[in-house]
């Protein structure tokens, strides 16, 4: 009889009598069934010399064909922009702001609980009338089939995900392009947010949801997405993120969370920051992955309000 190993050699996951005869070469459920489909070889094995018995996979050479969404579509265009997509299913921008979203999502999340948001969201986007609104949400898609296949090796959606995106903007792509009113933009948003924060606020993301809990729980009066009062609209609209309002004041400190790396993201954080600094606003600013220290993000924010108090506001010890 076979020696079994108790974990894969590829991954290292524990083996499973899955796939049935193919138990006996100690691998996972994941990539027993990648060596039925052909997607791996077994190049050589171990023998015990001993007493001739199967001993171990020593190596493996893994043949498996490029992630969905690096799969190059026959027209080499995007699914979800129609933009050139010589590498995959998505364009550069698309792929970035898909890896965005992905890394926004909290990794210990069931895959029941993935799947759900999948549905949920699928069915949000077919009430949304932005179209631009409408394409982000199918990379937040593309990055929930993504997720719960590599969490949890599950292709449930990765399966269907090209096709319910071609259905999706087949469907709401618009047949004479109008530019959209900042009402529409304003009622697809609130379509978006299905983050519910601790003090009841409607945030984009789950790091926005980190942050404003953190406020919550320092007890930090705060505002969620306010314009800027002092830069005139007539320049141009900023709004911030957090507003945080100074007693006897008509002013207050302002917070930033830039989230993304895509490039017109990038290119408003830049517009932003200027803004700030040209009118000499109060600003603290947190990156893209400062939300997972949170013990840190806590303290540090603490700190920064307080010294801003003081130096805009001559407010000593604005926070206790």
């Amino acid at each position: 009889m076979s020696k079994e190993i108790s974990t894969c050699p590829i991954c290292g996951a524990p083996t499973s009598s899955y796939m049935g005869h193919y138990r006996k070469d100690g691998l996972c459920k994941k990539h027993a069934a990648d060596l039925k489909n052909g997607l791996i070889e077994i190049v050589a094995v171990g023998v015990d010399e001993a007493d001739n018995k199967y001993h171990s996979v020593q190596k493996k050479n893994i043949t498996e064909g490029p992630s969905i969404e690096r799969q190059r579509q026959e027209d080499g265009k995007c699914i979800v922009c129609g933009s050139d997509a010589p590498n995959g299913s998505l364009c550069k921008d698309c792929y970035y702001e898909m890896l965005d979203y992905k890394d926004s999502f909290d990794k210990n999340d069931k895959l029941f609980e993935l799947k759900d948001y999948y549905f949920n969201l699928r069915s949000n986007i077919y009430r949304m009338k932005n179209f631009d609104y409408i394409q982000s949400n199918c990379n937040k898609l593309m990055a929930l089939a993504v997720l719960s296949k590599d969490l949890y090796g599950d292709e449930s959606l990765t399966d269907r995900i090209v096709s319910d995106i071609k259905e999706i903007i087949e469907k709401k792509k618009p047949r004479e392009k109008q530019e959209s009113t900042e009402y529409s933009k304003t009622q697809d948003s609130r379509r978006e947010e299905l983050h519910r924060t601790a003090d009841g606020h409607y945030v984009k993301s789950y790091p926005e949801s980190v942050i404003d809990d953190i406020l919550y729980e320092l007890r930090i009066i705060h505002c969620y997405e306010r314009k800027v009062s002092q830069i005139s609209s007539d320049e141009q609209t900023v709004t911030a993120d957090w507003f945080i309002p100074v007693e006897n004041s008509r002013s207050g400190i302002y917070i930033e969370y830039w989230g993304m790396n895509t490039k017109e993201y990038l290119q408003n954080k830049e517009r932003k920051r200027k803004a700030y600094k040209a009118h000499n606003i109060p600003l603290i600013e947190i990156e893209k992955d400062d939300y997972k220290d949170k013990r840190g993000l806590e303290d540090r924010l603490l700190s920064e309000i307080n010294a801003l108090a003081k130096k805009y506001f001559g407010r000593v010890d604005f926070l206790k």
